[in-house]
């Protein structure tokens, strides 16, 4: 096998595994991965809102259906949608403060727990070299 491919394969497993573990945690908070990505960007630049495009803008997964998970996020409380008064297509969505509670109790896995963090800058910009 080629450097490569090796680096694909390697790549493909790594990828794997972590959304695998990301998953597990997740998972008794009723979050899937999309929905904590949502979560997330809304708690960054809470309190201002996003409207869901630019919500998808700023996905991981941008071929997720942002209106459908929006709308079952602000059903289980963890989002408000908010219409302007004068264009009532214009929604601007906020996390609610039961999400940032939960965001904030959730505890990811930090991947590289032995690297040193010059090997974690190292494997960063290696991955953003990757993408370029």
């Amino acid at each position: 096998m080629s450097p490569r491919e090796r680096a694909v394969i390697n790549l493909l497993f790594t990828a794997s595994w972590l959304d695998c573990r990301i998953t597990r945690i997740l998972r008794p908070y009723g979050l899937t991965p999309p929905q904590y990505n949502i979560l997330r960007i809304l708690n960054g630049s809470y309190p201002k809102g996003l409207s869901v495009l630019d919500i998808k803008n700023r996905m991981l997964d941008r071929s997720s259906n942002v209106s459908r998970l929006v709308e079952k996020l602000r059903v289980a409380g963890l989002l408000e949608r908010n219409q302007h008064d004068g264009d009532r297509r214009m929604v601007t969505v906020i996390i609610s403060e039961s999400g940032r509670k939960m965001l904030s109790d959730i505890n990811l896995p930090h991947p590289g727990g032995t690297m040193t963090e010059a090997e974690l800058l190292e494997l960063s910009h290696l991955l953003d070299r990757l993408r370029e």
